[in-house]
């Protein structure tokens, strides 16, 4: 896979730039803030054309693509309060629009995605998965978007949630998904892995890292996404990651940026019912009903029911959910199939694929479509402000996927 990067700014500035996608970005003149501070709307309203006129798409459904085509890049996140702590970052953004209504963008603005090559993700080494939607190097779209942060599971990797990180892309979200040393899937496969209690709180101080590296005014970074609008998703331990980042966890300090949280397959049951009363910002959690390695009444429900302070909150159960469900393990086993991998890495992928890929487990593809339903209405409402969305989280909604049970509190 292709890895651009380059380190700037002071020595605490904490960021590492894609040198190809911020050229492209300034060449074609699309980093709005270097004429003036950041637009006081959403940045996905509408397209400023020729003459003054403005393209507005109209609004896609939750699990649906959004107006921008998925870009896709990879860099590196250095923290200085940890040296040597680097943080190898797979960012997904908003490119160019792929939808403007009846107006189309001047010929000077156009760039098709057809010329940017297929994002490809890695799953071991010599190995990676093909993208059929997110692309490399293409251009940033105008404006400035919300930052997503992602917190992959134990034994995981960035790339875990890929199909999510798309959608939300395209949907007009700078989702950036960094490796947590000492807890990806080769580490563990190697025997590498690190204490889950130091994890614990490093996955919380590279969440922070990463927010920072894209939110300090010295840090190019900074250009492309909204300070103010940050959200995190975390799968599994990385659930807990995201469930406690507003509160902090263990040697690890809260991180008030934090706007909105969701918990995918949260392993949360650790976490003390004080620290969960703490929470204050609103919360939506995905769970299976088949999941074994974080039983869902255990964790989400238990997580759901002690948010007292989350406002709103909710909890989405999907029946025949496994604990992988929710992420790319079908693609990845059948990447590694026939290919020469660690034997650890093939084991794993494999025998986790064996319980998730086929019935009784839900349909994968399901578990998708709905767990990208939740998370892209969820976040479009509490970061973007589109209460148009409020619909999209009702009983009545919840319709749609009847493999579901909803529930909603605050």
């Amino acid at each position: 896979m292709r890895s651009v990067s380059r380190m700037v700014g002071s020595a605490g500035s904490g960021a590492v730039v894609p040198r190809a996608l911020l050229v492209a970005a300034l060449l074609l003149g699309l980093f709005l803030c270097l004429s003036g501070p950041p637009s006081a709307g959403p940045a996905r309203a509408g397209v400023v054309l020729a003459g003054g006129s403005t393209g507005v798409a109209p609004p896609a459904a939750p699990d649906e693509p959004g107006p921008f085509t998925a870009g896709y890049q990879t860099l590196t996140v250095s923290d200085p309060g940890r040296p040597g702590r680097l943080l190898t970052t797979s960012v997904w953004y908003p490119g160019a629009p792929a939808r403007l209504g009846p107006v189309a963008l001047p010929p000077a603005a156009q760039y098709p995605a057809a010329q940017y090559p297929m994002a490809r993700y890695p799953v071991a080494p010599g190995v990676d998965v093909s993208s059929a939607l997110a692309h490399e190097e293409i251009p940033v779209a105008p404006g400035r978007f919300p930052l997503v942060v992602v917190s992959h599971g134990s034994a995981g990797s960035r790339v875990q949630l890929a199909y999510l990180a798309e959608a939300l892309a395209t949907h007009g979200f700078v989702v950036a998904a960094p490796d947590h040393p000492g807890d990806t899937m080769i580490e563990a496969a190697e025997g590498r892995q690190a204490p889950l209690v130091e994890l614990a709180s490093d996955r919380l101080l590279d969440v922070s890292a990463v927010i920072s590296a894209f939110t300090k005014p010295d840090c190019p970074l900074s250009r492309m996404v909204r300070a103010d609008e940050v959200g995190v998703v975390g799968f599994s331990f990385g659930g807990l990651t995201s469930a406690v980042s507003t509160v902090g966890f263990l040697r690890a300090p809260a991180d008030p940026r934090v706007r909105a949280v969701v918990g995918i397959a949260p392993a949360t049951e650790v976490v003390p019912e004080r620290e969960l009363d703490r929470v204050r910002v609103p919360v939506l959690l995905v769970g299976g009903s088949d999941d074994l390695a974080a039983p869902v009444e255990r964790n989400a429900g238990r997580t759901f029911d002690g948010l007292h302070g989350a406002h709103p909150r909710y909890l989405v159960t999907v029946a025949g959910g496994m604990h992988n469900s929710f992420t790319e393990i079908c693609a990845q086993a059948a990447a590694v199939r026939d290919r020469p991998v660690p034997e650890g890495v093939r084991v794993r992928l494999e025998v986790t694929a064996e319980v998730t890929c086929r019935p009784p487990a839900v349909d994968i593809d399901r578990a998708h479509r709905l767990t990208t339903y939740y998370t892209v209405a969820f976040l479009e409402r509490r970061l973007l402000g589109a209460t148009t969305h409020d619909s999209f989280l009702t009983p009545a909604a919840a319709r749609r996927f009847p493999e579901a049970l909803f529930h909603a509190a605050g």
